[in-house]
């Protein structure tokens, strides 16, 4: 259920006077106002007197000041442990008009209160500032949300006008904090990178010098060179924000003397707003304790603020791609069905080349005939519904591949997609054979989700895996953007066509994958409940690097990625089968094998590892981690790595330790976060119960690893008693 209030403010010469509309849920006081919205630990209170406004939630508040007589800022950021986080008070956010940076809600420019809102849905309370801007023929309404347990607050602002206006720079935050070591992790870093000393997902760190600064962000989709998130660590707290946006941004962070000045959107660019258009979503927050706490506060935000609550699949993935690329057909894909059933695989999904020219070239073209939604009917005479039928009879679930927004050029016109609806850059498509739709363009938006509405109906499908593997910033003209705004334009569009898509298809599963994780961000999660973080899915070391870099940011169970027949790391007589499967297992587990090539010694085995990650899964899906020793990589990986994975509270939590050293016959691992005073019953994988202790034994004195003669891989679950 959904309530609503308003506060319509209306100027009554010569005062200013407030008017309450509907019906308050609470009328309690405490000391920061009349409470007008709550929802757990969550609230939002306002104090008419003061004309401040303040929201709290999981130990952390913010107080701002929203009143027709003042101007808006954020007047303070208060962590649980009662530091304040924001230095000074000013608005958290500007733009440019006229070749001017404006503060949001500042008088001297112009800017009037007309009202404030909240309001409270599924959990989610939100309050929605809106004020008018008549020079520059604006109204704009600047949100906040917060949900219960996690100290973490959204927000982004909406940029409206009836007829046309004009502005620059949007920017999603700007905070001066105090100083601390910065933390952010590199982006994929392209996608032929050589994977013995991969620097893609790789946590990075750094402290400021005085007038020292750090510029970090992205021209293209957002994750190419880092994804748009940063933490900075604090004497006991750790703040920490993330920018929810698919396409280009930048992040200024500054060494003044006063603090560390925080500038976080959008890069420089000039857009023409018609209606309304939101801004990009920026999430920040400060937790008490170091990196884990404010990973854990952002996974809490994520299950309940973003994805509303849907909980993260997490299910055991086998996919066509990495085994036949397009060399598929109907009996081929139902034996390979049969088999991985057996194995214990839930969900099975067909990747590209089951449309029509697909692999024209060569087993891996699939660029050819790109931009067809019809099954070849040569090797799919029945189209794809037959397979997903096969699919369910076996118990499994049922995905499909598309790719909406490239195109072959040679599908383009003769009733298809339009040639005016195509992205050019410099007026060349970027490419000699395929080519970007511009989804600026409501035309070839409409095109697209006719046609996926049109397969998604007639197929059927539980799952869908949405790439993209090409991008330019469009700057045609005749689009709806102008030369700088296309990939605003564009994300903003893509946004649009998702959540069409979650409204009539609650219940499909989305995949997010764009060449590998070239748009890995917390915008994305909001509509896709898995993602592919790395085309490199070999070997296995490569694997749990970009999983303990990336689940600095996402919860594990997000992040995807395949156990493929690696050259290095054979699954035929495997030296060590575990290691590969269980490299994997701390995020959702995929397959990516042909099983026709293994003996039912290896598909026993393989089966057998399946099971333990069912096993483990209740408590990965919804688990954040942390990090227990450096991030591994393939070149001077350190001797053992271990990741912890624990669930909110730490009722229940995963150790994955690895060992790449021989040399080192034991580990002793250092457990965090546990409950102090409860009994946990510690197990192996593979030994069964190592037996009890209390959390703050566990943590004191760890838990001993020692070299196996069976695996590398170690998986230990600790569960309260």
């Amino acid at each position: 259920m959904q309530r609503s209030r308003v506060y319509f403010r209306m100027r009554l010469f010569p005062f200013v006077s407030l008017v309450l509309c509907g019906l308050l849920v609470s009328t309690r006081v405490d000391a920061a106002g009349t409470i007008v919205a709550q929802d757990g630990d969550a609230s939002i209170a306002h104090d008419l007197a003061a004309g401040t406004w303040t929201l709290a939630a999981g130990g952390a508040s913010m107080t701002l000041g929203i009143d027709g007589g003042r101007d808006f800022e954020v007047l303070q950021v208060t962590s649980a442990s009662g530091t304040a986080w924001a230095i000074g008070t000013a608005a958290d956010s500007t733009l440019r008009l006229n070749g001017q940076i404006v503060n949001f809600g500042t008088r001297a420019a112009g800017f009037s209160l007309l009202s404030v809102a909240t309001t409270s849905n599924n959990g989610r309370l939100q309050l929605d500032a809106t004020y008018n801007l008549p020079s520059a023929n604006l109204q704009l309404v600047r949100h906040y949300a917060l949900v219960s347990g996690s100290p973490t607050f959204e927000a982004w602002t909406t940029y409206g006008s009836s007829s046309g206006a004009t502005m620059s720079d949007l920017n999603a935050l700007q905070i001066t904090i105090p100083t601390g070591t910065v933390h952010w992790v590199s982006g994929l870093q392209g996608d032929t990178a050589d994977v013995s000393s991969p620097s893609a997902f790789t946590r990075a760190q750094q402290t400021l010098e005085s007038g020292g600064s750090l510029t970090l962000g992205a021209q293209g989709r957002s994750s190419e060179q880092v994804v748009p998130w940063f933490a900075v660590d604090g004497a006991s707290d750790e703040f920490y924000a993330a920018l929810m946006w698919s396409g280009s941004w930048s992040l200024t962070l500054a060494q003044q003397a006063v603090g560390l000045r925080v500038t976080f959107g959008l890069p420089p660019m000039t857009t023409t707003v018609k209606g309304a258009v939101d801004g990009p979503h920026v999430l920040y927050g400060v937790a008490p304790g170091g990196l884990p706490a404010a990973t854990a506060a952002l996974r809490s935000y994520v299950l309940a603020g973003i994805r509303l609550g849907r909980t993260l699949p997490s299910y055991v993935t086998y996919n066509t791609w990495f085994a036949y690329g397009t060399d598929i057909d109907e009996p081929t894909l139902e034996a390979e069905m049969d088999r991985e059933a057996a194995l214990g695989v839930e969900l099975f999904v067909v990747d590209a080349g089951w449309y029509e020219g697909a692999g024209a070239t060569g087993a891996f073209d699939f660029d050819s005939g790109l931009g067809s939604y019809t099954p070849d009917p040569a090797r799919f005479p029945d189209g794809l519904r037959p397979l997903r039928d096969y699919a369910h009879s076996l118990g499994m679930q049922f995905g499909i591949w598309v790719e909406p927004e490239r195109v072959n050029l040679a599908n383009v016109g003769a009733g298809g997609v339009d040639e005016s609806w195509l992205a050019t850059q410099g007026g060349q498509y970027g490419s000699d054979d395929t080519a970007m739709i511009c989804l600026s363009v409501p035309a070839a938006r409409q095109f697209i989700l006719d046609r996926l509405t049109t397969l998604i109906d007639t197929v059927q499908p539980d799952y869908l895996k949405w790439d993209n593997n090409m991008w330019i910033n469009c700057d045609r003209s005749g689009h709806d953007h102008g030369s700088q705004d296309g990939n605003f334009a564009h994300v903003t569009a893509l946004y649009q066509i998702l959540d069409t898509l979650r409204s009539q298809y609650p219940s499909l599963l989305i995949e997010n994958v764009s060449g590998g994780g070239n748009r890995l961000d917390l915008g994305m999660a909001r509509y896709t409940d898995a993602a592919w973080m790395d085309d490199r899915t070999a070997p296995s070391v490569n694997v749990r690097h970009n999983i303990e870099g990336l689940s600095a940011i996402f919860p594990p169970a997000y992040l995807l990625s395949f156990v493929t027949n690696h050259d290095t790391e054979p699954l035929h007589d495997s030296p060590d089968l575990p290691l590969y499967f269980r490299s994997r297992m701390a995020a959702t587990l995929g397959l990516c094998f042909r099983s026709d090539t293994l003996d039912d010694t290896d598909l026993a085995a393989i089966a057998n590892e399946v099971a333990v990650y069912q096993a483990m899964r209740e408590t990965q899906r919804a688990s954040a981690a942390t990090l227990l020793s450096g991030q591994t990589q393939a070149a001077n990986p350190p001797p053992w790595d271990v990741l912890q994975e624990s669930v909110s509270g730490a009722t229940q939590s995963l150790v994955c330790a690895y060992q790449s050293d021989v040399g080192t016959d034991t580990i002793t691992v250092m457990p965090t976060g546990l409950i102090p005073d409860a009994n946990y019953v510690v197990e192996s994988v593979d030994t069964g119960s190592l037996g009890t202790a209390t959390g703050a034994a566990l943590m004191s004195g760890g838990i001993r690893l020692a070299t196996s003669s069976d695996t590398a891989a170690h998986i230990l679950l600790l569960r309260v008693q």
